[in-house]
This record gives structure tokens, C-alpha cells and sequence, in this order.
């Protein structure tokens, strides 16, 4: 008797969902989805009601629904496995459209809103994913120009979303190499993701040599190792061996992992 309910704070909220703050204030400013209390100092605090509605959120996302409808869905009670999923976001046809006509306003802004009003996985499985294939199907001119606009505007909020998201005054104790091209999206996307766990990551973009990574980066608490192509075996062997150390500081994208898995398969 007599107990409170718990009270969750918004940075408490983002490590329970994987909803970055910035995301859940879109959801409250922009389409009134859920509306938190407010301590004296004005801080939001979620209730378990407000943490069981994310979640039903996410799961709407996760079915292609765009954030806009998620309102009268939820105020309509519709059952969730009544609506077919979607590959892909809504957005992802106006930015089709804007990128078409090469209008780095309105592609620049589209960007802008859809990393804030999803999460990082919805944006990569969703957004990223369907546009790039659109791209890869034009004409090599157009798609070259395309591409470039696609990367240059994606990149710059990914930028952005990790310089908010960073903490201020510490001093990155983790590295990510990206093995594959500089600027190469899903390796953004990687680091992003990392970032908003909370993680002090520092990028090296489109490092061609390993050999000397892992005592280089020795004072880093932890080594992630991205890629998304076929690597050389010495490269391989390099990652390896470091992951068999006792530190066992040393994570790799799922690319590798399937590597690795692959390598060690043939050797048994």
C-alpha cells in the first residue's frame, strides 16, 4: 500500500527501447502520440502505461506503418497482425521523387525528418534499403548523381544525430573501423547505432589495412570492426586472432561474424 508507480526518465525510456530521445520528443511535439509528466524542473518522466504505448509504436514501425497513422490506429484499437506489412516507409517514394529531381531542399529535408521520427534499425530496414535499390536500377549517369546526393544528405544527419547524441566532455574509449569505402551508408548507420547506446565511439572511415590495428588500439576499451564484403585472409586472420584474445574487447558487424563462422567451418 501507499507505493508509486515508477517513473522512468527519458534517457531510462531510450536504453528500455532503443527509441532515441530526439525521436520520442517528435512523437510527443509532432503527433501527440505520448505525453509524459513533467517534474517541477520541467524533465519528462514516462509512466509503464507510456513505456507498453512505445512499445506498441515500435511495433507498428516495424510493419512499414508510417509515424502519421500510428495515432488513429492506436485510438482505433485495431489489431496489429490485421495490417500487412510494408518494406518500406512512406517517405521513401517522396524521396525517390526529390532525389529524381535532384532537390538536395527537399531530399535534405525529408533525411532530416526521417531520422528523427524513427528509429536508426526502421531507417536502415526501411528507408535506406528500398532507395538504394531504387538508385541501383537507374542509368549509370543518374544514378551516379543520385547516389551522391543521397550519400552526401544521409551522411550529413547521421552527423549530426551523433553529435547530439554524443556525451559532452568525455573523451571517445571505443574505435569502429570501417573496412569497407569511406562514407559507406550502413557503416554510418553501424556507428550511429553504437552512438546511441551510449557507447564514446571514434570512426576511422575506409581503412584498407588492419596488420597493425589491434596493438595500435590497444588503450581503446573495445575494437569494432565493420564490413560488408568479402575480406582477404589475412585480414580475417588478423581479426580472428584478436578475438581469441583473453581481452575479448574486439566485436565485428554480422558480415564478418558470417566470415569467421564460414573460415572456422572449413578448417574443422
Amino acid at each position: 500500500m501507499g507505493c508509486k508507480e515508477r517513473r522512468y526518465a527519458i534517457r531510462e525510456i531510450a536504453d528500455l527501447t532503443g527509441i532515441k530521445p530526439v525521436t520520442l520528443r517528435a512523437w510527443q511535439r509532432r503527433y501527440n502520440l505520448v505525453q509524459p509528466l513533467r517534474t517541477d524542473k520541467g524533465h519528462r518522466l514516462y509512466t509503464a502505461d507510456d513505456l507498453e504505448k512505445i512499445k506498441t509504436i515500435q511495433s507498428w514501425l516495424n510493419k512499414g506503418v508510417s509515424i502519421g497513422k500510428v495515432k488513429s490506429l492506436l485510438e482505433s484499437d485495431v489489431i496489429s497482425s490485421a495490417v500487412e506489412d510494408s518494406n518500406q516507409l512512406e517517405e521513401v517514394s517522396d524521396t525517390i521523387d526529390a532525389l529524381g529531381d535532384l532537390d538536395g531542399n527537399k531530399t535534405d529535408r525529408l533525411i532530416s525528418m526521417v531520422l528523427k521520427e524513427y528509429p536508426l534499425s526502421i531507417v536502415e530496414s526501411k528507408f535506406v534499403i528500398p532507395i538504394l535499390a531504387a538508385i541501383h536500377f537507374l542509368k549509370l549517369g543518374p544514378r551516379a548523381l543520385q547516389l551522391a546526393l543521397f550519400k552526401t544528405m544521409f551522411v550529413k544527419h547521421l552527423t549530426i544525430l551523433i553529435n547530439s547524441e554524443s556525451k559532452r566532455g568525455h573523451r571517445p574509449d571505443r574505435v569502429m573501423v570501417n573496412l569497407d569505402e569511406t562514407g559507406n551508408l550502413y557503416a554510418w548507420l553501424y556507428y550511429a547505432q553504437l552512438i546511441e547506446r551510449g557507447e564514446r565511439v571514434v570512426l576511422l572511415d575506409g581503412v584498407e589495412e588492419v596488420s597493425t590495428l589491434f596493438s595500435d588500439a590497444s588503450h581503446y576499451k573495445a575494437i569494432h570492426v565493420f564490413a560488408q564484403k568479402s575480406l582477404p585472409e589475412k585480414q580475417l586472420d588478423a581479426i580472428l586472432e584478436a578475438k581469441e584474445m583473453e581481452t575479448g574487447n574486439v566485436y565485428v558487424s554480422p558480415v564478418i561474424a558470417h566470415l569467421i563462422e564460414e573460415r572456422q567451418g572449413a578448417a574443422s
